[in-house]
Protein backbone atom coordinates (compact mmCIF):
# COMPACT_ATOMS: atom_id res chain seq x y z
CA UNK A 1 0.00 0.00 0.00
CA UNK A 2 1.35 3.43 -0.93
CA UNK A 3 2.00 5.68 2.05
CA UNK A 4 2.28 9.46 1.84
CA UNK A 5 3.84 12.03 4.16
CA UNK A 6 2.58 15.60 4.34
CA UNK A 7 4.45 18.56 5.82
CA UNK A 8 2.39 21.73 6.22
CA UNK A 9 4.04 25.16 6.01
CA UNK A 10 1.50 27.87 6.78
CA UNK A 11 2.45 31.15 5.12
CA UNK A 12 -0.12 33.51 6.56
CA UNK A 13 0.81 37.14 6.56
CA UNK A 14 0.60 37.29 10.32
CA UNK A 15 -0.73 34.62 12.67
CA UNK A 16 -0.51 30.87 12.17
CA UNK A 17 -0.06 27.68 14.13
CA UNK A 18 0.39 24.01 13.44
CA UNK A 19 1.58 20.85 15.15
CA UNK A 20 4.97 19.31 14.40
CA UNK A 21 4.97 16.60 11.71
CA UNK A 22 7.70 13.98 12.23
CA UNK A 23 8.81 10.68 10.77
CA UNK A 24 11.50 8.10 11.41
CA UNK A 25 10.44 5.72 8.61
CA UNK A 26 12.84 4.75 5.85
CA UNK A 27 12.22 6.74 2.68
CA UNK A 28 12.53 4.76 -0.56
CA UNK A 29 11.10 7.27 -3.06
CA UNK A 30 12.98 10.61 -3.18
CA UNK A 31 10.53 12.40 -5.51
CA UNK A 32 8.24 14.85 -3.75
CA UNK A 33 6.24 17.98 -4.49
CA UNK A 34 5.64 21.30 -2.75
CA UNK A 35 2.08 22.52 -3.31
CA UNK A 36 1.04 26.13 -2.71
CA UNK A 37 -2.54 27.16 -1.91
CA UNK A 38 -2.76 30.96 -1.72
CA UNK A 39 -5.77 33.26 -1.40
CA UNK A 40 -6.58 36.99 -1.23
CA UNK A 41 -3.59 37.77 -3.46
CA UNK A 42 -3.35 41.40 -4.62
CA UNK A 43 -4.10 42.13 -8.28
CA UNK A 44 -0.67 43.12 -9.62
CA UNK A 45 -0.29 45.50 -12.52
CA UNK A 46 1.27 44.30 -15.79
CA UNK A 47 4.83 45.08 -14.65
CA UNK A 48 4.87 42.75 -11.62
CA UNK A 49 4.58 39.02 -10.94
CA UNK A 50 4.73 36.68 -7.93
CA UNK A 51 7.50 34.06 -7.59
CA UNK A 52 8.14 31.22 -5.12
CA UNK A 53 11.44 30.31 -3.45
CA UNK A 54 13.23 28.72 -0.55
CA UNK A 55 15.79 31.09 0.97
CA UNK A 56 18.03 31.03 4.04
CA UNK A 57 18.06 33.56 6.89
CA UNK A 58 20.69 35.61 5.03
CA UNK A 59 18.37 36.00 2.04
CA UNK A 60 20.36 33.63 -0.19
CA UNK A 61 18.33 31.57 -2.65
CA UNK A 62 18.42 27.85 -1.83
CA UNK A 63 15.77 26.69 -4.31
CA UNK A 64 13.93 28.59 -7.07
CA UNK A 65 10.43 27.34 -7.96
CA UNK A 66 9.63 30.08 -10.49
CA UNK A 67 6.94 32.60 -11.37
CA UNK A 68 3.34 31.97 -10.32
CA UNK A 69 0.42 32.27 -12.75
CA UNK A 70 -2.49 33.31 -10.57
CA UNK A 71 -6.19 32.76 -11.16
CA UNK A 72 -7.90 35.92 -9.98
CA UNK A 73 -6.88 36.43 -6.35
CA UNK A 74 -5.74 32.84 -5.76
CA UNK A 75 -3.03 30.39 -6.75
CA UNK A 76 -2.83 26.61 -6.46
CA UNK A 77 0.12 24.79 -7.95
CA UNK A 78 2.78 22.15 -7.29
CA UNK A 79 6.53 22.12 -7.87
CA UNK A 80 8.94 19.15 -7.79
CA UNK A 81 11.21 19.06 -4.74
CA UNK A 82 13.23 15.97 -3.82
CA UNK A 83 13.35 14.79 -0.23
CA UNK A 84 17.10 15.31 -0.22
CA UNK A 85 16.67 18.97 -1.25
CA UNK A 86 13.88 19.39 1.29
CA UNK A 87 15.97 18.00 4.15
CA UNK A 88 18.85 20.28 3.21
CA UNK A 89 16.44 23.23 3.27
CA UNK A 90 15.05 22.77 6.78
CA UNK A 91 17.77 24.44 8.83
CA UNK A 92 16.79 28.02 9.62
CA UNK A 93 15.35 28.63 6.17
CA UNK A 94 12.14 29.94 4.65
CA UNK A 95 9.62 29.12 1.95
CA UNK A 96 8.39 32.40 0.51
CA UNK A 97 6.52 34.24 -2.23
CA UNK A 98 8.14 37.42 -3.52
CA UNK A 99 7.15 40.23 -5.89
CA UNK A 100 9.34 40.45 -9.00
CA UNK A 101 9.52 42.42 -12.24
CA UNK A 102 7.40 40.51 -14.76
CA UNK A 103 9.91 40.90 -17.60
CA UNK A 104 12.92 39.86 -15.52
CA UNK A 105 14.63 36.50 -15.80
CA UNK A 106 14.58 35.09 -12.30
CA UNK A 107 18.07 34.81 -10.88
CA UNK A 108 19.12 31.50 -9.35
CA UNK A 109 20.91 33.27 -6.49
CA UNK A 110 18.98 36.45 -5.60
CA UNK A 111 15.40 37.67 -5.28
CA UNK A 112 13.97 41.19 -5.29
CA UNK A 113 13.95 40.89 -1.47
CA UNK A 114 10.34 42.11 -1.48
CA UNK A 115 8.45 39.24 0.15
CA UNK A 116 4.67 39.07 0.27
CA UNK A 117 4.33 35.73 2.11
CA UNK A 118 6.85 33.72 4.09
CA UNK A 119 7.12 30.87 6.57
CA UNK A 120 10.10 29.46 8.42
CA UNK A 121 11.18 25.80 8.11
CA UNK A 122 12.79 24.12 11.13
CA UNK A 123 14.29 20.77 12.07
CA UNK A 124 13.94 18.78 15.27
CA UNK A 125 17.17 16.79 15.67
CA UNK A 126 17.16 14.13 12.93
CA UNK A 127 13.41 14.14 12.59
CA UNK A 128 11.60 16.44 10.20
CA UNK A 129 9.27 19.07 11.61
CA UNK A 130 7.74 22.14 10.11
CA UNK A 131 6.55 24.97 12.32
CA UNK A 132 5.92 28.66 11.69
CA UNK A 133 7.67 31.41 13.57
CA UNK A 134 5.60 31.80 16.70
CA UNK A 135 3.31 33.62 16.62
CA UNK A 136 3.74 36.88 14.75
CA UNK A 137 6.89 36.61 12.67
CA UNK A 138 5.29 35.15 9.55
CA UNK A 139 4.92 38.41 7.71
CA UNK A 140 6.48 39.90 4.58
CA UNK A 141 10.18 39.23 5.19
CA UNK A 142 12.51 37.41 7.53
CA UNK A 143 13.61 40.78 8.90
CA UNK A 144 10.06 41.62 10.01
CA UNK A 145 10.07 42.52 13.70
CA UNK A 146 6.64 42.98 15.19
CA UNK A 147 8.12 44.30 18.43
CA UNK A 148 8.82 47.56 16.60
CA UNK A 149 5.97 49.91 15.84
CA UNK A 150 5.08 53.42 14.77
CA UNK A 151 4.31 55.94 17.47
CA UNK A 152 4.53 55.73 21.25
CA UNK A 153 1.29 53.96 22.16
CA UNK A 154 2.25 51.40 24.80
CA UNK A 155 -1.26 51.07 26.23
CA UNK A 156 -1.47 47.43 25.17
CA UNK A 157 0.81 44.58 26.20
CA UNK A 158 0.39 43.24 22.66
CA UNK A 159 2.70 45.12 20.24
CA UNK A 160 1.06 46.40 17.06
CA UNK A 161 0.66 44.03 14.17
CA UNK A 162 -1.46 44.14 11.03
CA UNK A 163 -4.14 42.35 13.04
CA UNK A 164 -4.17 45.07 15.72
CA UNK A 165 -3.38 48.07 13.48
CA UNK A 166 -5.53 51.13 14.10
CA UNK A 167 -5.60 54.82 13.33
CA UNK A 168 -7.51 58.09 13.04
CA UNK A 169 -7.58 60.97 10.60
CA UNK A 170 -8.65 64.61 10.88
CA UNK A 171 -10.16 66.69 8.07
CA UNK A 172 -8.80 70.25 8.30
CA UNK A 173 -6.45 72.49 6.31
CA UNK A 174 -3.61 73.73 8.53
CA UNK A 175 -1.41 75.05 5.69
CA UNK A 176 -4.19 77.16 4.16
CA UNK A 177 -5.57 80.61 4.94
CA UNK A 178 -8.64 79.02 6.57
CA UNK A 179 -7.87 76.04 8.78
CA UNK A 180 -11.50 74.97 9.15
CA UNK A 181 -12.14 73.75 5.62
CA UNK A 182 -12.42 70.25 4.15
CA UNK A 183 -9.42 70.47 1.79
CA UNK A 184 -6.88 68.63 3.95
CA UNK A 185 -6.51 65.26 5.67
CA UNK A 186 -3.93 64.40 8.33
CA UNK A 187 -3.24 61.17 10.21
CA UNK A 188 -3.19 62.76 13.65
CA UNK A 189 -5.35 62.87 16.74
CA UNK A 190 -6.72 66.42 17.03
CA UNK A 191 -6.82 67.69 20.63
CA UNK A 192 -7.12 71.46 20.21
CA UNK A 193 -5.75 74.20 17.97
CA UNK A 194 -2.07 73.35 17.27
CA UNK A 195 -2.18 70.49 19.80
CA UNK A 196 -2.04 67.06 18.15
CA UNK A 197 -1.09 63.49 19.07
CA UNK A 198 -0.01 60.48 17.04
CA UNK A 199 -2.90 59.15 14.97
CA UNK A 200 -1.54 55.77 13.79
CA UNK A 201 -0.48 52.56 15.47
CA UNK A 202 1.08 50.31 12.81
CA UNK A 203 3.85 47.71 12.72
CA UNK A 204 7.21 48.74 11.35
CA UNK A 205 7.70 47.46 7.80
CA UNK A 206 10.75 45.54 6.57
CA UNK A 207 12.94 46.70 3.73
CA UNK A 208 11.19 46.87 0.39
CA UNK A 209 7.89 48.18 1.74
CA UNK A 210 6.36 51.52 2.73
CA UNK A 211 3.00 52.89 3.84
CA UNK A 212 1.14 55.30 1.56
CA UNK A 213 -1.95 57.36 2.24
CA UNK A 214 -4.65 57.89 -0.40
CA UNK A 215 -7.94 59.69 -0.91
CA UNK A 216 -10.44 58.45 -3.44
CA UNK A 217 -12.33 61.43 -4.87
CA UNK A 218 -15.27 60.70 -7.17
CA UNK A 219 -13.70 57.35 -8.05
CA UNK A 220 -10.17 58.67 -8.70
CA UNK A 221 -7.17 58.05 -6.43
CA UNK A 222 -4.92 60.86 -5.23
CA UNK A 223 -1.81 60.26 -3.12
CA UNK A 224 -1.44 61.71 0.36
CA UNK A 225 2.20 60.59 0.48
CA UNK A 226 4.52 57.75 1.50
CA UNK A 227 5.69 57.30 5.07
CA UNK A 228 7.51 54.87 7.34
CA UNK A 229 6.78 56.60 10.66
CA UNK A 230 3.59 57.80 12.31
CA UNK A 231 5.28 61.06 13.30
CA UNK A 232 7.05 63.42 10.94
CA UNK A 233 5.86 64.47 7.51
CA UNK A 234 5.42 61.96 4.73
CA UNK A 235 7.83 61.89 1.78
CA UNK A 236 5.69 63.99 -0.60
CA UNK A 237 3.73 67.20 0.05
CA UNK A 238 3.27 68.82 -3.38
CA UNK A 239 -0.18 70.30 -2.77
CA UNK A 240 0.09 72.07 0.61
CA UNK A 241 -0.29 75.79 1.21
CA UNK A 242 2.17 78.32 2.61
CA UNK A 243 1.60 77.81 6.34
CA UNK A 244 3.50 75.32 8.50
CA UNK A 245 2.53 71.66 8.28
CA UNK A 246 1.77 69.49 11.32
CA UNK A 247 4.60 67.01 11.92
CA UNK A 248 2.48 64.01 10.92
CA UNK A 249 1.65 62.29 7.61
CA UNK A 250 -1.02 64.14 5.66
CA UNK A 251 -1.78 66.59 2.86
CA UNK A 252 -3.69 69.78 2.12
CA UNK A 253 -5.01 69.78 -1.46
CA UNK A 254 -4.73 73.49 -2.25
CA UNK A 255 -2.43 74.00 -5.26
CA UNK A 256 -0.68 72.23 -8.17
CA UNK A 257 -3.76 70.14 -8.90
CA UNK A 258 -3.10 67.12 -11.17
CA UNK A 259 -5.22 66.38 -14.22
CA UNK A 260 -8.75 65.32 -13.32
CA UNK A 261 -8.90 67.21 -10.01
CA UNK A 262 -9.98 70.74 -9.10
CA UNK A 263 -8.34 72.39 -6.07
CA UNK A 264 -9.08 73.26 -3.39
CA UNK A 265 -10.65 69.83 -2.91
CA UNK A 266 -13.70 69.19 -0.80
CA UNK A 267 -13.04 65.83 0.88
CA UNK A 268 -16.47 65.53 2.49
CA UNK A 269 -18.19 62.32 1.42
CA UNK A 270 -15.03 60.81 -0.11
CA UNK A 271 -12.86 57.82 0.90
CA UNK A 272 -9.47 57.49 2.63
CA UNK A 273 -7.12 54.51 2.90
CA UNK A 274 -3.58 53.52 3.84
CA UNK A 275 -1.91 50.97 1.59
CA UNK A 276 1.21 48.84 2.05
CA UNK A 277 3.35 49.47 -1.05
CA UNK A 278 6.37 47.67 -2.55
CA UNK A 279 9.46 49.73 -3.39
CA UNK A 280 12.16 49.45 -6.01
CA UNK A 281 10.19 48.53 -9.15
CA UNK A 282 10.80 51.01 -11.98
CA UNK A 283 7.87 49.88 -14.15
CA UNK A 284 5.30 49.93 -11.37
CA UNK A 285 2.58 52.61 -11.68
CA UNK A 286 2.78 54.57 -8.43
CA UNK A 287 -0.11 56.85 -9.37
CA UNK A 288 -2.56 54.23 -8.15
CA UNK A 289 -2.47 52.27 -4.88
CA UNK A 290 -1.00 48.83 -4.51
CA UNK A 291 -4.15 46.82 -3.61
CA UNK A 292 -3.10 45.93 -0.07
CA UNK A 293 -5.03 48.27 2.23
CA UNK A 294 -4.44 47.98 5.97
CA UNK A 295 -6.70 50.87 7.09
CA UNK A 296 -9.71 52.34 5.28
CA UNK A 297 -12.47 54.85 5.98
CA UNK A 298 -15.39 56.79 4.55
CA UNK A 299 -15.27 60.53 5.20
CA UNK A 300 -18.66 61.80 6.43
CA UNK A 301 -20.62 64.24 4.32
CA UNK A 302 -20.93 66.52 7.34
CA UNK A 303 -17.43 66.50 8.76
CA UNK A 304 -16.06 68.34 11.81
CA UNK A 305 -12.71 70.07 11.35
CA UNK A 306 -11.80 69.60 15.03
CA UNK A 307 -12.79 65.95 15.50
CA UNK A 308 -10.69 62.91 14.62
CA UNK A 309 -12.39 59.93 12.96
CA UNK A 310 -11.38 56.27 13.30
CA UNK A 311 -10.16 54.14 10.41
CA UNK A 312 -11.23 50.51 9.93
CA UNK A 313 -8.77 47.60 10.01
CA UNK A 314 -8.73 45.58 6.76
CA UNK A 315 -6.44 42.71 7.82
CA UNK A 316 -9.07 40.03 7.19
CA UNK A 317 -8.67 40.72 3.45
CA UNK A 318 -4.87 40.29 3.47
CA UNK A 319 -3.21 37.41 1.57
CA UNK A 320 -2.73 34.06 3.29
CA UNK A 321 -2.09 30.46 2.35
CA UNK A 322 -0.10 27.29 2.87
CA UNK A 323 2.69 25.29 1.29
CA UNK A 324 2.43 21.51 1.69
CA UNK A 325 5.35 19.16 1.01
CA UNK A 326 4.22 15.64 -0.01
CA UNK A 327 6.22 12.53 -0.76
CA UNK A 328 5.25 8.87 -1.28
CA UNK A 329 7.58 7.02 1.12
CA UNK A 330 7.01 3.62 -0.59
Amino acid sequence: MKKTLFFLLPIFLLFASCADVKTTEAIQNQNGTLTFNLSNLPALDDSLVLAAWIINDAGKVIHKFGKLTTSGSSFTGSFPLSLNDYQQNTNNQFVCVSIEDRDSTLNDTTTSNVFLLISKIRTNEAQLSVVPKNPVGIAFGSDFDDQKYLGTDTSSVVPPSFYTAKGVYTIFTPTGANVNTNSGIWFLNYKSADVYETGLRLPELPSGWTYKGWVKVNGNYLSIGEFKLATGNDAQNPFVGVNAMPTYPGEDFLQNSPSGFTFPLDLAGQEVMISVEPNGFNGYNKNKPFPLFILTGSIPGSVSNTTSTSLQNNFTNFPSGSAVYKINIY
